[in-house]
């Protein structure tokens, strides 16, 4: 089938396509063998109903619509290939009068197509990457983590309630002398002065003695996420039960011991220097990788299409809602409770879409332009371990072949790897060489699949 290319404004083009008589004669057999299955002739057999009993029984029209369907997509896939398009969306089909048998069947095909992308000199954009250092200090800092993370409350026989004490308390809050709900707990544990309550409740709470009762009068914010207490005037009635107080362990020996493999307090701190260095380095490379990745971009030039971004827009939001909906909130509750519309979010989330769209865009026209590909073992290789993390049904559909989009994502995960460390490795100053994936980096895959 002949096709000619148009290129059209903002990332479309126009194929013009004909098809000969021959295809056409073909392209109406072949519509003629789907139809006949689908219709019952008195006389005949359903689906062995002779081609000419059935165009005088319904006439030759009821094989025009297949056969311009057969004709269509034929014609676009094979102009797609031959002209080497990548489509972004579904074609707009457009054809001038009835197709005919024994005459050229002419139509046209608009479609939106990837952005061509204008690279810069990726080979040769620098940058500087921190080469981070772990302080005593932080070292010291880290131990006092662990230290309080392992103390125990303790009952106090303090008589006055001080900031920074555990106060055990039974509390209810009024409305218009009214309880409302949500409003009380019993026996509930309170740090005070660690700002987990409205503004006032804690320090309301400050030189209380046990089973003392108080009344606070408090407001709550007025952007306070339940609606109907937003702003609100309401008192609190309190009882304290008991005093506790953080009791810290010694940070000795027998400490460092009961945490793990550890002799003594100073083979637990060099572990903590060394656990912090590991992730200072991480952190350092993943800044550098952004900041090169970054300059290679603005370096390049690319029409952006709303299509692509609109499509990573949404894909941004339903993230998000997966996320909330994993702690329990539902979309809906997060925009009332934000003050957001949907409309709002959009228009603060478009501009990462339209960086990440042209991110994409920029390193694979550099994966193509460096013809970086990935061989059946790399791919077998990561293919097998991220099945792990898989239910069995869903690794048995990707092991049978069922799930081609999976293979597909994989292998576009593993060209960005060796793209990425292709541009890293040069903004280093280092030779290129094949992308080895740490446990960390597979297992950030594993989530964004």
């Amino acid at each position: 089938m002949q096709s000619n290319l148009e290129k059209l404004e903002h990332n479309r083009v126009l194929l013009k396509l004909e098809a000969s008589p021959e295809e056409v004669a073909t392209a109406f057999t072949q519509a003629y063998k789907k139809v006949v299955k689908q219709v019952s002739i008195p006389g005949f057999r359903k689906g062995k109903t002779p081609r000419f009993v059935l165009e005088q029984q319904f006439g030759k029209e009821v094989l025009y619509q297949d056969a311009v369907e057969i004709l269509v997509t034929k014609g676009y896939y094979e102009a797609v290939r031959e002209h080497k398009l990548e489509p972004v969306d579904n074609p707009k089909v457009d054809f001038d009068g009835e197709i005919e048998e024994g005459k050229p069947f002419v139509f046209q095909a608009e479609v939106e197509v990837l952005p061509e992308v204008e690279l810069g000199a990726y080979k040769e954009v620098k940058a500087e990457k921190e080469q981070p250092v772990v302080t005593d200090e932080e070292v010291e800092a880290e131990l006092k983590a662990v230290q309080q993370r392992h103390a125990e409350l303790v009952a106090s026989d303090k008589q006055i309630l001080e900031k920074g004490d555990f106060a055990v308390i039974d509390f209810e809050g009024y409305l218009n002398q009214k309880a409302f709900p949500g409003g009380a707990a019993q026996g509930y544990t309170i740090e005070v002065g660690a700002g987990r309550f409205i503004p006032g409740f804690e320090d309301g709470l400050i030189g209380m003695a046990p089973e003392e009762e108080r009344e606070l009068n408090l407001t709550f914010p007025e952007d306070y996420h339940q609606k109907e207490l937003a702003g609100q005037e309401v008192v609190f009635k309190v009882k304290l039960h008991e005093i506790k107080t953080k009791e810290l362990p010694d940070l000795d020996d027998e400490f460092a011991k009961s945490l793990g493999e550890y002799e003594t307090i100073d083979d637990f701190k060099e572990a903590q220097r060394l656990r912090l260095q590991e992730y200072k380095e991480k952190e350092a490379q993943r800044k550098f990788e952004d900041e090169v990745i970054k300059k290679v971009v603005e370096e390049s030039k690319v029409q952006l299409s709303d299509t692509l971004v609109d499509r990573e827009l949404e894909h941004l939001i339903h993230h998000l809602e997966h996320d909330l909906e994993a702690r329990g909130l539902k979309f809906e509750e997060y925009l009332q409770q934000t003050g957001q519309t949907l409309e709002k979010m959009r228009a603060e989330l478009r501009p990462q879409a339209e960086q990440r769209v042209k991110t994409d865009l920029v390193l694979s026209a550099i994966t193509k332009a460096e013809g970086i590909t990935v061989s059946e073992d790399e791919l077998k290789e990561r293919v097998q371990y991220l099945l792990q993390f898989y239910p069995p049904a869903a690794k048995e559909e990707v092991l049978k072949g069922k799930n081609l989009d999976f293979i597909g994502r994989v292998q576009s995960s593993l060209e960005r790897e060796k793209t990425v460390k292709l541009i890293v490795d040069l903004a280093a100053g280092k030779s290129a060489g094949a992308p080895a994936a740490t446990a960390d980096e597979k297992e950030e895959e594993v989530k964004a699949e």
